[in-house]
């Protein structure tokens, strides 16, 4: 009896505590603090509303920056020169032929370069017009005037006679950085400007066509419309100019800004594109070439230089190897056609030569070439 008693005040005082407990928790009301979700490093994760602020800022920027680029867009309209040509309209409604002098004029994009006109495009965008008008951001069209440029390259100088412009600034291209976020900025069929993302896949890329140039390689894609649009860098300058010819699927590439700046900045120089001339025949050395004269590696191109010519001059002689050009190794013809396009005529460049096993510096004048 005692024991049972013993028993049954025991469960009394646990149930009073239990009470006791439960109604003190019920009385003071819960604060529900913010759960933090760690990160895959384990260090605690934002707070969702801080980062849809980030992404917010992050999308202003990106407005305002295109915003500042879009007005020195322009579409390009170029007339070919059939269709321009009243009297070819009727010999070919009376004769027929090939073509179609009525087609519509062709279409690209182009970027202002300048205060006082100038416009950057593709060579293939007006190379076959008789007449270019410019279409600007505000609605104004606008007679354009071929100032010169470089089929070689694809580039193109207009120049257009309004006020009002907003010239885009040129950005180091040989400073760009593969991975750096860039956008591809154009007017699609000169209806509104149109703005593609991506970053630069590569740089330095060749292709198959006769283009003198490397190319940067981006995934941003770019329309036929965006052709001669200016490729821009997260500080709004042109990096590059957006090419479509080569369009691959999920694959860009661009016209890198010092090789458009070297061309424009000729142009203006000299009223006209004048080439540089160093003077040699090249071919690519491969590693049974190399082997069979004697050479440790493939690395460079083998010249013939042209009589009297730069080259010739300086002392370089058939058969030698250049291995660099004014201070940047070269890895094979293709190179030294390109290091050559970049230089100046009247500059001087050393050329690092091999010759019977021993390597030689020569100083070489860049002259004139004076044909096309």
């Amino acid at each position: 009896m005692k024991s049972l008693l013993q028993f049954l005040v025991f469960v009394a005082v646990i149930s009073a505590a239990v009470a006791v407990l439960y109604l003190w928790k019920s009385g003071s009301p819960a604060v529900a603090a913010p759960v933090a979700i760690s990160s895959p490093t384990g260090t605690p994760a934002a707070p969702a509303s801080l980062k849809l602020d980030n992404l917010a800022a992050i999308d202003r920027e990106f407005t305002q920056l295109v915003a500042a680029v879009v007005p020195s867009v322009v579409s390009i309209h170029a007339v070919p020169a059939e269709a321009a040509d009243p009297r070819a309209r009727i010999l070919h409604s009376l004769f027929g032929g090939s073509g179609n002098p009525s087609a519509s004029p062709q279409l690209g994009s182009g970027a202002i370069i300048s205060d006082d006109g100038h416009i950057a495009t593709n060579w293939h965008v007006i190379s076959a017009a008789s007449a270019v008008d410019v279409q600007l951001h505000d609605g104004r069209l606008v007679p354009a005037k071929f100032v010169g440029g470089d089929p070689r390259s694809d580039v193109a100088i207009l120049k257009i006679e309004t006020d009002g412009l907003r010239p885009i600034s040129f950005a180091d291209s040989d400073a760009a950085s593969v991975g750096q976020m860039v956008f591809a900025v154009g007017n699609l069929f000169g209806l509104s400007e149109t703005v593609t993302r991506g970053i630069i896949s590569a740089k330095g890329r060749r292709t198959s066509t006769e283009f003198t140039n490397e190319f940067l390689q981006t995934d941003a894609p770019i329309n036929p419309g965006n052709s001669g649009g200016p490729l821009v860098d997260l500080n709004g300058q042109l990096v590059g100019l957006n090419n479509s010819v080569l369009l691959a699927d999920g694959i860009g590439f661009a016209i890198p800004s010092n090789t458009v700046r070297r061309i424009y900045e000729n142009i203006r120089r000299n009223g006209r594109l004048i080439r540089p001339w160093f003077g040699v025949v090249s071919q690519s050395l491969t590693r049974n070439l190399a082997a069979q004269l004697g050479l440790p590696d493939a690395a460079g191109a083998i010249v013939a230089p042209v009589q009297n010519s730069p080259a010739a001059r300086a002392g370089v002689q058939y058969g030698d190897v250049v291995v660099s050009f004014n201070g940047r190794p070269i890895r094979d013809a293709i190179d030294l056609r390109n290091r050559i396009a970049e230089t100046e005529p009247g500059q001087t460049v050393d050329v690092g030569i091999r010759r019977q096993g021993r390597e030689t510096t020569l100083s070489v004048v860049i002259e004139k070439h004076d044909g096309e």
